[in-house]
């Protein structure tokens, strides 16, 4: 036993204060209150009655005698490797009273088996399995502690691990289910990020979510996620699936207004490029979409909800759906989440034209960015039924010059631990679980994305070899005019301008092949409309659509932006007499931008 003439006070917690074993260099943080600081607080906050605590790096038995004082708790199961620390550790309990824990000598390993090498250093904190980061003073032969053997004997409920790296693998395999909590002192300097990420994901995937901890601070909370609190933007609480994942389940959110004309095609679209959920949120609709929606609501095809704004006094209709988003059984049960709209079509440009190709092509990611690639009018001023994929094939260059270049994006967000809220063009990432993927539509790594949370384009140069966003925000002159009579999807009362035509007309490359699925797309649309009540909607959508550009006809906004439009920014060669503004008409007559 030690010789030591006096103790110290750690977290109302009395050490033995033993100079070989309390250097310096831990004596300064101990006397301040920083030592295991984290640790101990977190122990106080989420212990109860009957808890089994197992601890993974005992260090000097601080953490564990102030987890043993806890009320109530049962049993307390410390593992520590340093042989050194035996003596100290059952000293700290002894002048603690300590009645209700167990010490043994080990390294925790996955798996039992035979006994492993340890490399002690002047600093116990220091000491640990590898042998190469720092000088060691000696070795030592230690028995293995498999998590296999002790978590069935002991069934923990709550598990505190600081075994300096040796957490990297440590329960991948293991049986978690009778945890509440984990508490973790993470070593990135270690085993690096992508490492981190391993752990996170790994323990993601057992059904353990990172809580919210002191920014810096190396030690980690994970809850189980049927004792997690969901903070005010929580994300569902569920296990995260390993990558790549079988059969995802693919959501896609959307705000609708007045889109009757241009679902199904969209639909048919996405079912086939291998969307599986479509949760669609709408307000104010006059033109039948949303009896159409309920309809395909009725066939299992869509969720169809009306948007969470309506029932307050907010304007911000796409906003207030991606907060309300979280909470939607949908949401929860899905591996990937795009938020994207109906003139959006994702033409995923390999193999066979699938989100499962996509995914094959690019590998592992936390975000996949598109870029989008705008669709003209392609020179159509009246309103036909048809698709917008078949009628305006004509786009914008897919090689601007670098002035040109920067355009929005679309992503495609797999559900992660680190993802923290979904946002229209973006989501929001943790880049402290973890090294952060995120990739354009070339596979490209582009972490700059991280740099600057309001960015929601980049340089599109290059990012269109894997998939591209065709985009047709205006489709013929006669449908933009039914966009500005509509309004805006995202903020109420706002309509479309006159630079929101001049800065997407154009249509002078045909690149982009949105042929690829075409056939199977043709065949699912079909099968849709084999329903007669939806193809009774439908019709009448299209024909609502037409009594609307009819009744715009005259009237005077509308005949002004015309005007405007074929004196300013028509690109087309003609225009019909009928559309000719008068000899005394304001051309240069614009709306704000």
């Amino acid at each position: 036993m030690y010789d030591y003439e006096d103790t110290l006070t750690v977290h109302g917690v009395t050490v033995a204060f033993v100079p070989d074993i309390i250097t310096p260099k831990i004596e300064r943080p101990m006397r301040k209150g920083a030592y295991e600081k984290g640790e101990v607080e977190l122990m106080r906050d989420i212990l109860r009655p009957g808890d089994r605590l197992l601890e993974l790096g005992a260090g000097v038995g601080v953490v564990s005698a102030a987890a043993a004082a806890v009320p109530g708790v049962e049993a307390v199961l410390s593992i520590e490797a340093d042989p050194t620390l035996i003596p100290m550790i059952r000293e700290t309990w002894r002048l603690n009273g300590v009645t209700n824990a167990e010490l043994r000598n080990g390294v925790a390993m996955a798996r039992s088996g035979d006994p492993v090498s340890f490399y002690v250093r002047a600093n116990f904190w220091a000491s640990s399995m590898e042998p190469d980061s720092r000088p060691y003073e000696r070795v030592e032969t230690v028995p293995a502690a498999g998590m296999d053997r002790i978590i069935a004997e002991f069934r923990p409920t709550v598990l505190s691990c600081d075994i300096e790296g040796g957490e990297l693998g440590l329960l991948d395999e293991a049986d978690l289910s009778g945890l509440r909590h984990i508490v973790m002192e993470l070593h990135p300097k270690v085993y690096g990020q992508d490492g981190l990420r391993r752990i996170v994901d790994r323990l993601g995937e057992k059904g353990f979510l990172p809580a919210d901890g002191p920014h810096g601070s190396s030690v980690r909370r994970f809850d189980h996620i049927s004792v997690a609190a969901p903070s005010e933007a929580a994300l569902p609480r569920r296990a995260y699936r390993r990558w790549p994942i079988a059969d995802p389940r693919v959501l896609v959110p959307t705000c609708m207004k007045n889109e009757g004309p241009f679902i199904l095609e969209w639909l048919a679209w996405h079912r086939v490029v291998g969307v599986t959920d479509f949760l669609v949120f709408t307000n104010d609709c006059t033109d039948g979409s949303d009896r159409l929606l309920d309809r395909l609501d009725d066939m299992g095809l869509v969720r169809h909800m009306p948007n969470p704004a309506l029932a307050t006094e907010a304007a911000n209709f796409q906003p207030m759906m991606l907060r309300y988003l979280p909470h939607t059984r949908q949401f929860r049960e899905a591996d990937i989440v795009i938020s994207m709209d109906v003139d959006e079509f994702i033409n995923v440009r390999v193999d066979g034209g699938r989100l499962a190709d996509l995914f094959d092509a690019a590998g592992e990611f936390d975000v996949l960015s598109i870029s989008e690639l705008n669709h003209g009018s392609n020179d159509r001023i009246a309103y036909e039924r048809g698709w917008v994929t078949e009628l305006f094939p004509g786009h914008q260059s897919p090689h601007p010059g670098q002035k040109k270049a920067h355009r929005g994006v679309k992503s495609i967000t797999r559900l992660s631990p680190r993802v923290t809220a979904v946002r229209n063009h973006r989501p929001d990432l943790r880049e402290d679980l973890g090294a952060v993927r995120w990739l354009d539509g070339s596979g490209r790594d582009r972490r700059d994305f991280l740099e600057d949370e309001t960015a929601n384009g980049w340089d599109c140069r290059g990012a269109y070899d894997l998939v591209s966003l065709d985009h047709f925000p205006l489709r013929s002159l006669e449908c933009f005019l039914v966009k500005m009579h509509r309004g805006d999807v995202v903020v109420a009362n706002k309509s479309v301008s006159n630079r929101y035509w001049r800065t997407r007309n154009h249509h002078d490359y045909t690149d982009s092949d949105l042929s690829r699925i075409a056939g199977e797309v043709r065949a699912e649309y079909d099968r849709l409309l084999s329903d007669p009540e939806l193809a009774r909607l439908h019709a009448a959508c299209c024909a609502a659509h037409e009594a609307r550009i009819a009744a715009l006809g005259g009237v005077p906004e509308f005949e002004t932006r015309k005007r405007w439009i074929f004196s300013n920014a028509w690109r087309g060669e003609t225009v019909p007499e009928a559309y000719r503004a008068p000899a005394d008409a304001d051309a240069d007559a614009e709306t704000a931008d």
